[in-house]
């Protein structure tokens, strides 16, 4: 088994929910695929961040070409060690470093937040965009915390990889992700709210003026009028 086949089975997997979906598909897809990674990955790290003490010494490719037996799909163990991969990039993911390990445990919070806003879109929770805001703030601080702090510590050419591919693709590219989708996810959800906002004053004004007794005391003359 090649170690990146589980990966790849659980995007297929996240694929193949979301396209039983009427609508929303892509949002769908990223919720489910990014609940997984934050679990299962990010999870799994977190818990078992003593075990990566190196930085592996090859390439992206290779990594995830390596021969691994079956049974190492389902060890939590096996999926925190391929930040041994990551460390190569960023060398805080082999010295444990405590605002990682910390963030790693807050992505568990973050992929259950994940399924349940999957959910919501489904079922078009009157939840779902509060829900939304909310995780989409958690997922950008947390991908701004990890950025900034190794400029805070002063120490970024100690920890990043300086090679063009590796921070731009590894580092930046891939976390970015979750700074760039949960800023469109929030826009999208202020415009949701602002539009049921706008429908509900609509809502009430006409109410309002229904109600009103001058309103009232013209529709029995109005009647009046008519049956004369």
């Amino acid at each position: 088994m090649f170690t990146f086949l589980p990966l790849a089975v659980l995007t297929i997997l996240c694929v193949v929910l979301s396209l039983f979906a009427k609508k929303e598909k892509l949002i769908l897809f990223w919720l489910l695929w990014s609940g997984l990674i934050h679990i299962i990955l990010e999870g799994s790290y977190g818990f078992f961040a003593h075990e990566v003490t190196k930085a592996s010494e090859v390439d992206f490719m290779e990594k995830m070409f390596e021969d691994v037996p079956m049974e190492k799909a389902f060890d939590l163990h096996w999926y925190a060690s391929l930040y041994s991969q990551y460390a190569k990039y960023d060398l805080r993911y082999a010295i444990a470093d405590p605002m990682v390990v910390f963030f790693c445990f807050l992505e568990l919070v973050q992929g259950a937040a994940c399924f349940i806003l999957a959910l919501f879109v489904v079922q078009q929770s009157k939840y779902r965009h509060a829900l939304q805001i909310f995780l989409s703030a958690l997922q950008g601080l947390g991908t701004v915390f990890y950025f900034i702090t190794p400029y805070i510590y002063g120490k970024w050419d100690e920890l990043i990889s300086s090679d063009p591919f590796e921070l731009w693709v590894y580092v930046v590219g891939l976390n970015g992700l979750w700074l760039l989708i949960p800023i469109i996810l929030t826009i999208q959800s202020f415009i949701a709210i602002g539009k049921t906002t706008a429908i509900a004053e609509k809502s009430s004004q006409k109410n309002k003026v229904a109600s009103s007794p001058i309103v009232k005391q013209q529709q029995p003359n109005q009647k009046k009028t008519k049956s004369a």
